[in-house]
Order: C-alpha cells, then structure tokens, then sequence
C-alpha cells in the first residue's frame, strides 16, 4: 500500500520522525550498482586485519542523512575494513540513553544533542560532521507577509530543542524577534503533525526541511525565511562517537570518516544512484521530489567531514544550558580521525 502523501512528504522531511525509544531499521543489504571505484585504499577492505565491527545508528529519515545510507548501500563501510550493525535510533533522549548504555559505538545526528549529552555529563565525543549549515526553512499562512506580522505567532516543530526548533528561533533573531516573548514554537511530534497542525489552524507556520516546504509551498504556504540563504552556519550534521571507543578502537574513527567521504563524494555526483538510495530509505517513490531534495543537499555536502568549530560554536551558543557558555568546541571534539583523513591524497582524488 501507498503511503499517504503527507506521509510521503513527511519521510522525506529533513527532520526526525516518530519511533519507539530504540526504534531499529534492519540495515539493507547492497543497492544493486555497488560501490564506485576507491579513491585510496588508505584502511580499506585491501588490509589482513579482520573488520572492525562497529554499532552505529542515524536519527532522522531524511536527505541529510543520506550519507549513511549511501555508505552502506555502496559498501564503503566494508571498503574500509568495518563491519557496521547501522539502525534508525530517534534523536534526543533516545539516542543519548543508547550511548549512556554503551550500545552504541558511533553516531549521526543533530549537533544540538551531542552538546547536551556532553554538558550532561555523557561520554559524547564529536569526530566529524556531514553538514554544516542550517537548511530548514520557515514556511506561514499566506496571510502573514512581514516580519510583524509574525509578533504573536506560533510556529509548529518537530520536538523542542530538535533542529527544526533551534533553527526556527536562530531565523527569529536574526529578522529581529525574541523568541518566547515576540514569537513562540510548539512540538508537533513530526513533521506529518507539523503540516497537520498548519491545516487545521493550530499553527500559523512551520519549519520544515526543503522536502515539506516544497510541499507546504504546494497547498499555498509561504516561505518566510529560508535559512540556507540566510547563511547561518550550524553543526546539523554531527558524527560522534566516545573516548571509551576511540581508546579501545583508535583506527575506527579514521576509517569511519573516510567511508562517509566516499559517500558524501558519491552523493555529490551520482544522482540517480542517490535517488535510489534515498527512496529505499525514506518509501517514497517520487523521484521528482526526491531528485529536488537531492539537488539541493548535494552542494551542502562537504567531501572533507572535519568537524568545523565555527558550526559548532552556533550550537554552544544556543544551548540553555549554562556549561554551554564556558564550553569550547575542542572541549568536546577530537580532531584527530579528521586530520588524519586528510592526510595524504584520499581526499583529493574523491570525485566532487
């Protein structure tokens, strides 16, 4: 049976959906094209050494996310000498309550979350990023048409604290709003009860990810803000992993960050390949939109996945947490999987 539209739009939204606390996607087997050609074997499938194995987990079924996918429909991952057990674990108090129970060994989620699991006393260890900037946009009722109009208004979100939230309020300061006092968000619970809740009025307006906006502009919404070309940056995309991991598997976050390299090279220039990868994982067979999608995330990913702290200081500085204004991005951030993938030529020989 055909999903129902909204649901369609919803999975592929780029925010996180609705699932039990450790809601699991059984990881596919390889897409039928298979990997492209290696860049550089550097750690790869080509070493005596056994695969490592590694417990991974993605928060969200949306195109920012598609680089996991990508990495093990194409088997990048293997390439790179790992055997990963990838699942769907929702994002917030989920995903840290898999961490906290060491059952999980790496991680790809919003940066909002991998902050606080750290100022809440977590293991969390930030080693690279697949985005860096803030691509959700502010969809109203085509009635509100200025700023002003927006003083008193409501917009629908995901969760609080969810991307989509923090987004939203970074967009409000930045046209001049205070949020909670000039201008407030509600979680929905998704993004198909984000929609819902704009079209029965309970809402004045959403943010939602390009997917949903496109659709949202479809039914006679109007884009308010869109953040992309607002240019804020923001760690959207965190990989994340533990002390405790990398003490006991040095080499696995190198050879993690390299298979993500490979696929976010492969999402960049390989686009049918990436809508098909994409429809698996979202259930959508609506390769229009999904090409749309894919085209505006491809230039937003970044072939190199080092964690830039710029991105990540946006996330510090938004946190309510008062150990977020005396925390540094290095606190909680180790450098070295990233330097080491870029050093040599690996990066340089991946398509772009």
């Amino acid at each position: 049976m055909r999903p129902h539209a909204a649901q369609r739009w919803y999975f592929v939204a780029n925010a996180a959906v609705v699932a039990g606390l450790l809601a699991l996607a059984c990881s596919p087997g390889p897409a039928g094209r298979g990997a492209a050609p290696a860049a550089e074997a550097g750690g790869g499938a080509s070493s005596p050494a056994p695969p490592l194995k590694a417990r991974s987990a993605y928060t969200t079924i949306a195109v920012s996310t598609s680089p996991w996918w990508m990495a093990t429909e194409a088997g990048y991952f293997r390439e790179q000498g790992l055997d990963v057990d990838m699942v769907h674990v929702d994002a917030g108090a989920a995903l840290l309550a898999a961490v906290q129970n060491n059952e999980l060994d790496v991680t790809g989620g919003g940066g909002p979350s991998i902050v606080y699991g750290y100022l809440q006393g977590l293991d969390m260890l930030l080693i690279g990023s697949n985005l860096n900037v803030l691509d959700s946009n502010v969809m109203v009722r085509p009635e509100i048409q200025t700023v002003d109009d927006l003083r008193g208004k409501t917009i629908g979100v995901s969760r609080l604290k969810a991307v989509s939230d923090v987004g939203a309020r970074l967009a409000f300061k930045q046209a001049g709003l205070q949020p909670d006092v000039d201008i407030f968000t509600r979680g929905t619970g998704g993004n198909a009860e984000t929609l819902a809740a704009m079209e029965q009025g309970t809402v004045d307006g959403a943010s939602f990810g390009v997917g949903m906006a496109l659709e949202a502009r479809k039914r006679g919404y109007r884009e308010m803000f869109n953040l992309g070309q607002m240019g804020i940056p923001f760690l959207q995309g965190a990989i994340s992993t533990t002390r405790r991991v990398l003490a006991e598997r040095p080499e696995l976050g190198e050879r993690y960050l390299r298979a993500l390299a490979q696929a976010m090279s492969r999402l960049r220039t390989d686009r049918e390949f990436s809508i098909d990868v994409v429809s698996k994982y979202t259930q959508s067979d609506d390769r229009e939109l999904l090409g749309a999608t894919i085209d505006f995330y491809r230039p937003l990913f970044p072939v190199d996945p080092y964690p830039e702290p710029a991105a990540l200081q946006v996330v510090l500085d938004a946190e309510d947490h008062p150990a977020a204004r005396t925390t540094r991005p290095e606190d909680l951030t180790d450098y070295r999987p990233a330097d080491a993938v870029r050093r040599g030529s690996f990066l340089d020989q991946l398509p772009r």
